[in-house]
């Protein structure tokens, strides 16, 4: 039982991890399709990073039913259901394995954290571009002279702001 639900926690783990690898290769298209302004490519690989997170939640799910399992099988009370805790509870090799299939996961959900970090900078960075440009278009030119030949009291717009 024990060896089967140790099976079933790393190859979990292992998928988990590629789901996030998935996710961090999505990710870094987004970045190039951000840079390069490319909003149906943003848009496309906005909805597979979503699917990925939906992936992701149903892994981590079977996840923690597994690692309950485990810990259930190795007399570990549920509340101390940790890769760590769970891998004291085993042999050499078996302890190996999971944390190194645990860290697997670690390693791959940090690097996508900074990867989707810096696509929320660009993004905000491309935002404020935007929100500067509008303010500097709805200021408006002042034209010099009116039809009457004096100066007009009123600013043309250089943007409409309902487009």
């Amino acid at each position: 039982m024990t060896s089967e639900a140790l099976r079933h926690l790393v190859a979990v783990l292992r998928s988990q991890a590629d789901s996030v690898e998935a996710a961090l290769e999505l990710c870094e298209a987004q970045t190039s399709a951000i840079v390069r302004r490319d909003l149906e490519a943003i848009n496309r690989l906005s909805h597979g990073l979503e699917r990925e997170v939906v992936e992701g939640r149903v892994l981590e799910e079977r996840r923690q039913g597994f690692a309950a399992e485990l810990a259930h099988a190795l007399g570990i009370d549920a509340g101390e259901t940790t890769l760590s805790t769970i891998a004291g509870a085993l042999p050499a090799n078996e302890s190996r394995a999971l944390l190194r299939a645990g860290e697997t996961v670690i390693r791959a959900v940090e690097r996508l954290a900074r990867q989707s970090s810096a696509n929320r900078q660009l993004l905000e960075h491309e935002l404020t571009i935007i929100d500067q440009v509008v303010r500097i278009a709805h200021r408006g030119e002042r034209t010099v002279y009116a039809g009457s030949g004096t100066y007009a009291a009123t600013t043309i717009a250089l943007l409409d702001a309902r487009a």
